[in-house]
């Protein structure tokens, strides 16, 4: 196939295959993880970088991230819980806060048909 003929690509052009392997991959704890990630590379990572950061997904309703030193654990959870300000919503839509202390944080995202638990771990060097 050449794209330069503006060929429009459908989902029929994928194989069996690719179909199984994109609804193993495309989950509600990966589109959690896509926004989170956005918001901690862009607002808190970006000026005091973790010396480690490592996100994965467990399976379909939990999303984990970790790091090593860079932000509070505290300052992290507020920027992604939902919070509307006049109108406007920061932070990843639909996320709640379930319990903080020191070192972990679970949260728990609204915005899929079953909810998905984030934890989050924060460890010192």
């Amino acid at each position: 196939m050449n794209l330069g003929d503006n060929a429009i690509l459908v989902a029929d052009d994928l194989s069996d295959q690719e179909r199984l392997l994109l609804e193993l991959m495309a989950t509600p704890s990966a589109t959690l993880l896509g926004a989170v990630s956005d918001i901690l590379r862009t607002t808190l990572f970006g000026e005091d970088p973790a010396g480690w950061v490592d996100m994965w997904q467990a399976r379909h309703n939990l999303a984990r991230v970790e790091w090593l030193d860079g932000p509070e654990l505290a300052h992290v959870v507020a920027h992604l819980a939902a919070k509307d300000y006049e109108g406007t919503i920061e932070g990843v839509p639909g996320l709640r806060i379930t319990s903080c202390d020191d070192h972990t944080a679970k949260m728990l995202w609204l915005g899929a048909a079953i909810p998905v638990e984030l934890h989050l771990t924060r460890q010192l060097s």
